[in-house]
């Protein structure tokens, strides 16, 4: 069984194919090298690994960094864990507030990525892609992988189900303020603007 720490911060996962950069996705965020394992050889992280988020020595939140799935070399059993023990994780555990899904922009989405987005969107929990290795583009090749990403996303968007895509590497730092940005609404969700009333015109 996965054992997790208990439900107490809201907590963000960060998922993919075995070499999309998930860990190194989070160093980069956390401004940290080696926070996160990046093993050169895909498919090594097999467990739930989570990282604190500490604000005035309190945890605010949590990144989970979740096995990748995909990948040839892991053996049957394996993929059962992810099957059944990470879905359930996916599907009922109740403090996740949100997943990044890290895609590299030169392949696009896969049939496995669409799989993962239809499964956490049963929960209606807002799925944020990152299109990672962007350095790789010129401009107008990033704006068309954004674009045709945006529109293959489509279909996935059920019910409101928000699904929102930006560009990212982590070598150039591409996205990070964005990515920052998001993560900060998921965990602090803004404040709803209080409604106005309309003031009736004075009375002569």
């Amino acid at each position: 069984m996965v054992e997790c720490p208990g439900a107490s911060v809201p907590e963000i996962v960060f998922a993919g194919r075995s070499n999309a950069g998930k860990s190194t996705a989070i160093n980069t965020l956390c401004k940290q090298r080696q926070l996160a394992y990046a093993s050169k050889m895909p498919g090594r992280t097999q467990l739930l690994n989570f990282f604190h988020v500490i604000e005035q020595a309190e945890p605010i939140a949590r990144l989970v960094d979740l096995p990748g799935y995909g990948f040839a070399q892991l053996a049957q059993t394996s993929q059962s864990v992810w099957d059944k023990e990470l879905g359930s994780y996916l599907a009922d555990r109740p403090s996740l507030v949100g997943t990044v899904l890290i895609v590299d922009c030169r392949r696009g989405l896969l049939e496995l990525d669409y799989a993962l987005i239809k499964w956490v969107g049963h929960r209606q929990l807002p799925v944020h892609i990152l299109l990672s290795k962007a350095d790789k583009f010129n401009r107008q090749e990033q704006v068309l992988a954004l674009r045709s990403t945006q529109k293959a996303l489509d279909p996935y968007r059920v019910n409101g189900h928000e699904i929102t895509v930006q560009l990212w590497s982590a070598l150039k730092k591409i996205g990070l303020l964005e990515l920052e940005t998001q993560l900060s609404n998921w965990v602090r969700p803004p404040l709803a603007a209080p409604e106005t009333t309309k003031s009736e015109p004075p009375t002569k």
